[in-house]
Order: C-alpha cells, then sequence, then structure tokens
C-alpha cells in the first residue's frame, strides 16, 4: 500500500490547475493508498488560497468553492490527517542543528515524515529544499513540478 505524505505546496496543486497537478490527482486517485496530511497544513492551504484570492489570482466565489471542495474530500476520507507529537517536536532540536538551511515549518515536515519512516512513505512537494533534506534522511520524494 502506498503512502503519500503531502505538505502545502503539493495540497493545493490538487485545487488548482498549475505545474504539478496531474501527478498530484494521479496520486490521488491511486487505489489502496493513503495520503497523509498534518493538520497544520490546512491552515497553510486556506492561507494560500486565500491570498490567490486578494491577489485577483482567482475570485473569491472560486476560492470559497475550492476550499469546500477540499473540505468534502477531507470528510469524505481522501487524507488521513496527522498531528505532531512532544516525540516530533523533540526531533526537531536534532534536525534543525542538522538541516540549518530550513525553516521551522520545513523542520516540521520533516520531523513528521521521519517518524512515518517505517511505513516507507514518499514525501510529496515542489519544496525543493524539503525534498533535499528528506532525500539525504532517507525518505521517497517526488516533487510534482517534475513532470
Amino acid at each position: 500500500m502506498p503512502y503519500y505524505y503531502f505538505d502545502s505546496t503539493a495540497l493545493v496543486k490538487r485545487y488548482s490547475m498549475e505545474r504539478g497537478t496531474r501527478i498530484v490527482n494521479k496520486l490521488l486517485v491511486k487505489r489502496g493508498k493513503v495520503a497523509i496530511l498534518p493538520t497544520w497544513s490546512v491552515t497553510d492551504f486556506y492561507s494560500i488560497m486565500s491570498t490567490r484570492a486578494q491577489g485577483g489570482l482567482m475570485t473569491r466565489d472560486d476560492c470559497y468553492s475550492v476550499l469546500y471542495k477540499f473540505e468534502i474530500e477531507s470528510k469524505q476520507g481522501l487524507f488521513d490527517f496527522i498531528v505532531p507529537t512532544i516525540k516530533t517536536y523533540l526531533a526537531t532540536k536534532e534536525l534543525v542543528l542538522e538541516y540549518p538551511f530550513l525553516r521551522s515549518p520545513q523542520v516540521m515536515h520533516l520531523a513528521m515524515a521521519l517518524e512515518l519512516k517505517p511505513l516507507r512513505l514518499t514525501v510529496v512537494s515542489a519544496d525543493t529544499q524539503l525534498l533535499a533534506a528528506s532525500k539525504t534522511a532517507g525518505l521517497h520524494i517526488i516533487n510534482p513540478e517534475e513532470d
């Protein structure tokens, strides 16, 4: 069973036609897959879509439609949501020292993905720094923008 860990840079591609959308959609329709999404990525997603609407890249109505579609798909079980634990936060200390070029959200994603490493998951992200650190840490990676 394939396990995919999505950050918000990959999540937005599900709901916005852009480079990488085809790859993300292909992963999400795979039979037997598990799409893992950390809870804080939901707030990132809402923020990104709101910023796009306020910047004129999409209408306000389109923004609400996208958010509604995400919420419906979430309720239908498209995503398995995960929450950081104290173990996650403690792991970030070592990761910050090992990967000083990562920002705190990237470190949190890496810590969460490493906790789930026994699942042999694949990190799906358009964040090249996060992907580089993930690969160095022994995780499988997919950059949906490299299609």
